[in-house]
């Protein structure tokens, strides 16, 4: 996946890499290393803030296979900050796959 990345969307938290979709829908990879995010209960509330954004840009997406991933400093965001990094990298994306 890392060799063929097509798009990419980043900020200083989060890294997007995309390649155009192998099925008929958009699918997402997470990585979210544990020398970035230690403790387990973080790794997993960044996991489900992550899969519930996707769920609600889905519709809006090309259809792209994505790798997410973490930075160091994401765990500091609350969740109302990591939804709107998150918005704003699907519309970037979403963007630059179109053109």
């Amino acid at each position: 996946m890392f060799d063929q990345v097509s798009y990419r969307a980043s900020d200083r938290n989060l890294l997007i890499l995309a390649r155009p979709g192998a099925t008929e829908r958009s699918r997402i990879g997470l990585i979210i290393a544990k020398r970035h995010v230690r403790k387990a209960v973080e790794r997993n509330r960044i996991k489900r803030q992550i899969r519930e954004s996707f769920r609600h840009q889905q519709a809006d997406l090309p259809v792209l296979d994505m790798v997410v991933l973490a930075r160091p400093g994401l765990n500091q965001l609350d969740n109302h900050s990591l939804r709107q990094t998150l918005d704003q990298l699907w519309q970037k994306l979403a963007r630059k796959a179109r053109d």
